[in-house]
């Protein structure tokens, strides 16, 4: 995926601060001229805008509804069910992070994130990707090696788990299916999935799996194209 893809998007910015939303609107201004971007500063705003004109992208402060940080959330998914929301908080709680994935968020950034991830999480997320914040994927740790499963140096600092995670993607299988066969949550495995992409420096599961292929030494199964999904 490249930057040229998205150059014409519409994006809304809601955020109760408003010199933080003014000022992400002259960066994204700045950066990506080509955007259409507008904003609001309370929730009514957010869902009176989205009822009129929606946008392709909503970057959502999770605490703009004056409710739970995942009320609100879980109040756009149910009325949006297909709209793409970034929620962006000022904390990393790793409860809260998969909780907002659980409810509906295709990805979550931090407020002091740099711009260029912010860019590359509307990015991934546009690609049909889940982003996190890199820390909730947890530290690296040695790997089991095997001659069926030996993975390149490109996955080489991934977790256990998320060997295991990749294991079942290479294998056709839906973010659900990987889910209820590892015994995770869906929200958990859209985290590691997404440090899986990172590894890769890949946008999607087609993508990754198509980087991957030459340093996995399994075969992946004749009809596992029918099988991808959207995570």
């Amino acid at each position: 995926m490249t930057t040229e893809e998205f150059a014409e998007i519409t994006l809304l910015v809601a955020d109760r601060a408003t010199l933080f939303r003014h000022g992400l609107l002259g960066l994204l201004k700045e950066h990506r001229p080509r955007w259409c971007c507008a904003e609001s500063g309370t929730l009514d705003g957010v869902l009176a805008h989205l009822r009129a004109e929606p946008v392709d992208m909503l970057l959502y402060d999770m605490q703009l509804g004056g409710q739970t940080e995942i009320a609100s959330l879980r109040q756009l998914r149910t009325e949006f069910p297909q709209q793409l929301i970034v929620a962006m908080a000022d904390h990393a709680d790793r409860a809260v992070i998969l909780e907002s994935l659980a409810a509906g968020a295709n990805g979550y950034v931090l407020k002091s994130t740099t711009l260029s991830q912010l860019l590359r999480a509307i990015e991934t997320v546009l690609s049909g990707a889940v982003f996190a914040p890199a820390t909730l994927a947890g530290a690296p740790c040695p790997t089991t090696r095997s001659a069926q499963t030996e993975v390149s140096p490109l996955l080489a600092n991934l977790t256990e788990r998320q060997i295991e995670v990749f294991r079942l993607l290479s294998e056709g299988c839906a973010t659900k299916t990987i889910a209820r066969r590892l015994g995770l949550a869906v929200g958990t495995v859209k985290v590691h999935l997404a440090a899986i992409y990172r590894a890769l420096d890949a946008h999607n599961r087609i993508e990754a799996l198509a980087k991957a292929r030459g340093t996995v030494l399994t075969a992946a199964p004749p009809r596992m194209a029918e099988s991808l999904v959207a995570a």
